[in-house]
């Protein structure tokens, strides 16, 4: 029953995943902005961590245990796993200090790397000073993974924090049609790493309370990415045709047979409106555009507001 359990959590961590990422991609190709590839790195590599740090150490026992390997092997192999995946740690850190600065599309230059690594300095420095110390030393060899979840927690924490402090400092600065939106969005972000915090004191509880607690991880970031799909069109400007070539949109419409509705469609998105505002202006229902979007994108052959706008353009 257990194990059946921890499949279905499996299942569902792996669709929350592709689902995020799905979203995050869609805002590439929705906006191309830097904020929104910055977001999507910072997807990919948090659930690459996510699948890496919780769900190897966890499968790597199922098997370690299942060729009857000695426990204290079991234990070590398994604590050390989620060390492996630091590299996806590190690298969601650093596009979280740059989403500080483009979501208030400011340029960072190299104010996001230094801010990044002067942290992750001192973080190891004041680590590498525990490490020094008899008793520590004798802590981690015993406990390495409750050191691992202490400098983990420190460098979450902080990395989210500084994040919090460069858009409550830019946002303020900013003139936007709703400047809710922006402190919004970082709050929402703050309580996901809040949510993933809380739950880690009972990561070594009963294994009937680590699988709920593990697909509550993963979801912590439903919340702020689907606030940010409702609400992107309200911040970001969407792709639109900089150089319209109408006789290749004639072209276009032509050889892939496009209707009239479906030629309105085109004409609307390289216009830069977003799906919302083109149901507004055409009188249909969202539901109508996304439906007529699909069979423009499947016609032509394309995947993406972008390729659609690439081909307009001169």
């Amino acid at each position: 029953m257990l194990s059946l359990i921890f499949i279905v959590v499996f299942i569902f961590c792996a669709a929350i995943a592709s689902a995020c990422i799905l979203v995050g991609h869609q805002f590439i190709t929705t906006y191309n902005t830097e904020f929104h590839r910055n977001y999507f790195y910072f997807l990919v590599t948090f659930f690459s961590f996510a699948f890496y740090g919780i769900w190897a150490p966890i499968i790597m026992r199922v098997i370690l245990t299942s060729i009857e390997v000695d426990g204290k092997t079991v234990e070590t192999v398994t604590n050390f796993l989620p060390v492996l995946g630091v590299p996806f740690l590190l690298i969601s850190w650093f596009m979280l200090v740059k989403m500080g600065f483009s979501l208030n599309d400011v340029k960072s230059e190299n104010r996001a790397f230094r801010i990044y690594l002067i942290f992750l300095t001192i973080v190891i420095v004041i680590s590498g000073i525990y490490f020094l110390t008899d008793n520590f030393l004798a802590f981690i060899t015993e406990d390495l993974i409750y050191t691992e979840m202490g400098i983990f927690i420190s460098l979450e924490l902080g990395y989210m924090l500084i994040f919090a402090g460069i858009v409550w400092h830019y946002s303020k600065r900013q003139k936007r049609a709703d400047k809710k939106i922006v402190p919004r969005f970082m709050i929402l972000m703050l309580l996901a790493l809040v949510l993933r915090l809380a739950v880690l004191p009972f990561a070594f509880s009963s294994p009937w309370i680590v699988a709920p607690l593990i697909l509550v991880y993963f979801i912590s970031n439903l919340v702020p990415l689907f606030y940010l799909k409702i609400h992107s069109h309200l911040v970001f400007a969407p792709l639109h045709s900089e150089n319209p070539n109408q006789e290749k949109r004639e072209l276009i419409y032509s050889k892939y047979e496009i209707s009239k509705r479906e030629k309105e469609i085109v004409e609307q998105i390289c216009l830069g409106k977003t799906n919302q505002q083109i149901a507004d202006e055409l009188f249909i229902s969202l539901q109508t555009v996304k439906d007529h979007t699909h069979r423009i994108y499947t016609k032509i052959g394309i995947k993406s507001r972008m390729k659609l706008v690439q081909m307009v353009n001169e």
